[in-house]
């Protein structure tokens, strides 16, 4: 089955602590560029060439999200400077102030472009998608179909896809390639109360087992694996819409998010 994961990268919302923390970063940056290009005896043409132009640059190259202009980028930051050491440009330049102002620029433009991407997206598209991790990175689709969710669960494999993540509205649904075949599944009617958290198998607490997600391994009661078919039954129903009823041998609660953290 053909893979299309490259185009549908995760966009994450921007959080208003990293927003803050970003816009520091920036400050910071133009500051030290500004102080910089103000030493020199042409402060005007300094300040263009090597704080405004380049910041313009950074900006606008990272507004696209394609990770490799950050490899363009930065040999510029580098290379021109270098050029300017070598005697090979004529235009005046602070060489901190440039680098420093192409960096700034990228953390802007990153920020616009994020936030892009999150108004592009239908309102209700937001509050419905799927998200999986293949060799570390983090894809998703909106609006996924059922035979999406299904096909995505079939292919955990524990080692290059190890999670895939279904959110609706404030329900959510993890599914973890667990050992030898078997499941780790944690499910939430909602994400804001930690009692909804269940998992559709309880402890034993007889044996634990390792069970690796990549790079990662955590050691898991044995009772909590389930098989691919009912990992299956349960995440297409939970993407139908459907009320899975917890039977018996589910176990709720907030105990649940003891074990969660080890695999999300």
């Amino acid at each position: 089955m053909a893979e299309r994961e490259s185009r549908r990268r995760a966009t994450r919302p921007l959080s208003r602590t990293t927003a803050i923390w970003n816009s520091g970063i920036v400050v910071v940056f133009l500051a030290l560029a500004l102080a910089s290009a103000m030493r020199g005896t042409e402060p005007a043409d300094l300040v263009l060439s090597s704080v405004v132009f380049p910041f313009v640059v950074g900006a606008v190259l990272a507004v696209s999200g394609r990770s490799w202009l950050l490899g363009v980028l930065m040999l510029a930051a580098v290379g021109v400077p270098l050029l300017d050491v070598a005697g090979l440009i004529e235009f005046p330049l602070a060489r901190a102030g440039w680098f420093l102002s192409v960096l700034a620029g990228w953390f802007v433009g990153a920020m616009v472009g994020q936030q892009r991407g999150q108004r592009g997206t239908p309102p209700e598209a937001k509050q419905h998608y799927m998200d999986w991790d293949v060799r570390g990175k983090s894809f998703r689709e909106w609006s996924p179909t059922v035979a999406q969710v299904e096909a995505k669960v079939r292919a955990l494999d524990g080692q290059e896809r190890t999670l895939v993540s279904v959110v609706k509205g404030h329900g959510r649904l993890d599914v973890c390639h667990g050992a030898a075949g078997q499941f780790v599944l944690f499910q939430a009617g909602n994400v804001r109360d930690d009692a909804s958290w269940r998992m559709p198998a309880k402890p034993t607490h007889v044996e634990e087992v390792e069970v690796r997600l990549g790079n990662v391994v955590a050691p898991v009661d044995r009772g909590l694996l389930i098989d691919l078919e009912e990992a299956v039954a349960i995440a297409t129903a939970f993407e139908l819409g459907q009320s899975v009823r917890p039977e018996p041998d589910w176990w709720e609660g907030t105990e649940v998010l003891t074990v969660r953290p080890s695999f999300v």
